[in-house]
């Protein structure tokens, strides 16, 4: 996004938005951008399916995508099986106080112990632990039962599915460790982990944005269904006509190096902004930025990725897009966003297709500033410098849904 001025940055840091421009050469993120998406790619399968709640005392058979319910099993939060644009996962969820049989990833529990694991696509042949102690799921591994656990009748355990074994890891293959994330479960119109989140709030006066930006779950909240519902609304608030929110880990965590990655489904129409990003610090430029993903509404299948950093922000930030394939759009289902950062390379993917990469040559000499820690922001902006104001073709509210955040290192 471009910036009012470089003055206004060094008394508000902590107001920077997702950086990019407008510009007949459609520039990214106040980046370049420019360049053609890598024509004709598609991404990898479309939304995920979400699993609901366990049922209790069944044959155990296998649900779709790679989900298996336990023979038995009580689950209290349910298994979300999460898609990464066709990739499935099991999301670790827990089944409390069952005294059913193990459920996939070490589902369940007795006496409400928790079986800790998650990560396998097996189910446990319908035993149960009865011990006190947890039971640990092996990625990929059919899971036994607890220590002095006797078989529970329930039923026996269904297989995984095609897909489950494989892609139940929250993290691209067994190379990668998740190192951090959410996946934002909770109870409907909760507000997000205070210990993982905060909050850029009030008016937002830079790029010529529209949106009053609001605390808690007034804009931002869980669904109950394993997402994060940021939403713009067209309501007047601190003498503007729109509200949002804008998260970030600022104050909570930084991350330098590794996997960072997004699901998620985005807004549509003219004068939206959605955008996933990373600030390495509040003295913009010199401090870096990465824009994971932007969109414009009135772009409905482009998504931007770009570099800013000192002597190459604004427009001058090297980016890339990447577009849908057959004329789909983003808001359409969800979709993977993410980079690999290492010391001296960043490359940009939608749903596991490489579009952009950029390194330290793409800088023309100048100063490579990403070697230090990075926070995560996410944020609907409305109106602004580069995407325009809404229109009479906007329709109101509008909704980022986010799946997950992950960040996986090596």
């Amino acid at each position: 996004m471009r910036r009012a001025t470089t003055f206004l940055f060094v008394l508000a840091p902590a107001f920077l938005p997702a950086c990019a421009s407008e510009g007949s050469d459609g520039a990214v993120s106040g980046g370049s951008g420019g360049q053609g998406a890598t024509g004709g790619v598609t991404p990898s399968g479309g939304a995920g399916a979400r699993g609901g709640t366990g049922g209790t005392g069944g044959s155990g058979a296998t649900s779709g995508g790679g989900q298996s319910t336990a023979g038995g099993a009580t689950a209290s939060g349910g298994t979300s099986g999460r898609s990464a644009g066709g990739r499935s996962s099991s999301g670790g969820a827990m089944a409390r106080g069952g005294t059913a049989g193990t459920g996939a990833g070490g589902q369940s529990s007795s006496g409400g112990v928790t079986a800790n694991g998650g990560m396998s696509g097996g189910n446990a042949s319908g035993g149960s632990s009865t011990g006190g102690s947890s039971i640990t799921a092996g990625r990929g591994s059919g899971g036994a039962p607890g220590a002095g656990g006797a078989p529970n009748p329930g039923g026996a355990a269904g297989t995984a599915g095609s897909a489950g074994a494989a892609a139940s890891a929250r993290c691209p293959d067994t190379t990668w460790k998740l190192a951090w994330g959410d996946d934002f479960d909770g109870a409907s119109g909760a507000a997000v982990d205070g210990s993982k989140w905060a909050y850029d709030s009030g008016p937002n006066w830079y790029n010529g944005e529209l949106q009053d930006y609001t605390t808690g779950a007034t804009n931002a909240s869980l669904d109950g269904n394993g997402n994060l519902v940021i939403e713009a609304r067209k309501e007047a608030r601190e003498g503007r006509q729109y509200t949002s929110a804008r998260l970030k880990t600022e104050g909570k965590k930084t991350f330098t190096y590794g996997r960072f990655e997004g699901r998620m489904k985005l807004p549509y129409g003219q004068g939206m902004w959605p955008a996933f990003w990373m600030l390495g610090g509040n003295s913009w430029p010199n401090t870096g930025e990465i824009d994971i993903m932007e969109n414009l509404g009135r772009e409905p299948s482009i998504a931007y990725g770009t570099i800013h950093g000192p002597g190459y922000s604004g427009s001058a930030g090297p980016g890339a897009t990447y577009t849908l394939p057959g004329g789909a759009a983003f808001s359409d289902d969800f979709h993977v966003f993410a980079i690999e950062w290492e010391a001296n390379a960043i490359r940009w993917y939608v749903d596991d297709t490489l579009y952009s990469t950029k390194t330290p040559a793409d800088i023309s000499g100048k100063t490579w500033v990403f070697d230090h820690g990075f926070f995560f922001l996410l944020n609907l902006a409305v109106g602004g410098d580069w995407p325009g104001a809404p229109d009479s073709t906007t329709v109101f509210p509008q909704r980022m849904v986010i799946d997950y955040v992950h960040v996986c290192q090596k």
